[in-house]
């Protein structure tokens, strides 16, 4: 087995590994088995059927293509792992992600598979087992979340630009510089020192901050220490000023020996007074 295998890869590639690949003749002949189910079941849906005898006929139609389905599958299971594995797998998503985003693919394209219009089953399922896998991609490797049929417009624009034609279209440029990630580090403009980092808001104080809180929790402590003791702390755990933890009426009650009501009665009547303390409102 290849290297950087991780051991459930390497178990379930060495259990698909045991399915038998299909011939064309089997191919056509669960593809009609497949059809002939789907067919059965939206008869019994809409009962469509003369008698008993005629349904149980339906049902074991049904169970058939359900049998002729899961054939099929195992029997395709390594395609989606040799399409997958010519993806590179970066990011978020390993291999794993992609197989069985792929699996989901190949089970809508055994769904909808013709045998009878002569085509062979790997091409027609590698469409849509490369669908299921871009879609993935395509939800994972962006920021900014696009619809699938533009990422596919870009996709293929991308694919064909060159050298002689290295550019996209006015809409397809502004869409792929949506999706690419740049660092804070980048310059904003080529041969300039400013980068995104310096635009972005610094969660630090600024002095002015810092000597605005230092004054407003001095001014408070003051006005606290001018209380009852009972009282200012009550303030103090209704607010959590000294761990930051606020309690209720309850709690307060419970730590200081109180009621509830005579906490939320005390502590209402506190701050009506510190409302009115002209010493903490600087505008007045």
């Amino acid at each position: 087995m290849p290297k950087g295998l991780n051991d459930t890869l390497t178990l379930y590639l060495n259990e698909i590994g045991r399915h038998p690949l299909l011939t064309k003749k089997e191919e056509v002949t669960l593809s009609e088995q497949i059809r002939a189910g789907r067919e059965a079941s939206e008869r019994m849906e809409q009962s469509q059927y003369r008698d008993l005898d005629e349904l149980e006929r339906l049902e074991r139609t049904v169970k058939r293509a359900e049998r002729a389905k899961e054939r099929f599958i195992l029997g395709n299971l390594r395609l989606v792992v040799s399409v997958a594995k010519k993806y590179p797998v970066t990011g978020s998503l390993e291999l794993e992600d992609l197989i069985q985003e792929g699996n989901v693919g190949l089970e809508h394209a055994i769904q909808k598979f013709d045998g009878r219009k002569g085509f062979k089953f790997s091409t027609y399922g590698t469409f849509w087992i490369r669908q299921a896998i871009n879609r993935l991609i395509d939800q994972h490797s962006n920021l900014i979340r696009i619809p699938a049929d533009t990422h596919s417009a870009l996709r293929r624009q991308l694919r064909e630009a060159d050298v002689n034609s290295p550019d996209l279209s006015k809409e397809m440029s502004r869409i792929h510089a949506l999706t690419q990630m740049s660092s804070l580090d980048s310059p904003l403009v080529v041969h300039e020192d400013r980068n995104l980092h310096s635009l972005i808001a610094s969660d630090d104080h600024s002095p002015e901050d810092l000597v605005g809180s230092w004054h407003d929790t001095k001014a408070i402590n003051e006005v606290l220490g001018q209380m009852p003791a009972k009282t200012e702390a009550m303030l103090r755990y209704r607010f959590g000023l000294d761990d930051g933890v606020e309690r209720t009426f309850r709690e307060i009650g419970d730590l200081l020996g109180v009621s509830a009501e005579s906490a939320r009665r005390a502590v209402s009547k506190a701050l009506s007074g510190l409302a009115e303390n002209r010493g903490l409102n600087p505008a007045t």
